[in-house]
């Protein structure tokens, strides 16, 4: 781990493909910090598209860079590199909620509905 990173607590991450990339120190009191904190986590985030229109986006916190994050989809393993700075609302699950093939199979049944 490297010298910026050593004042972050260590994360249990689910698999060996999570990793952590932040090329400047971040600052302990922004939205980027408490992102770098749910590597590993899965999570629901809320961008802001436009004036006026939100989408949802979720799966695992695989990384966090200075202006990106990359959320890899548990039933496909589809990364998805997301925009920083329209993100507008981040839910962060405990670890190991939800379930990833219980998630997907309810996702499943979702599309089919």
């Amino acid at each position: 781990m490297s010298a910026q990173l050593s004042n972050m607590p260590e994360v249990t991450l689910p698999s060996p493909i999570m990793e952590t990339v932040v090329t400047q120190e971040v600052d302990n009191k922004t939205l980027q910090e408490r992102i770098c904190k749910s590597i590993g986590r899965f999570v629901v985030c809320k961008f802001l598209i436009g004036t006026g229109e939100t989408i949802s986006v979720s799966g695992l916190l695989k990384s966090v860079g200075n202006s990106f994050f990359v959320l890899l989809d548990p039933c496909t393993n589809a990364e998805t590199t997301c925009d920083l700075y329209s993100l507008k609302l981040i839910t962060a699950y405990p670890e190991g909620v939800p379930e990833c093939k219980m998630y997907c199979n309810q996702r499943l049944y979702d599309i089919g509905r």
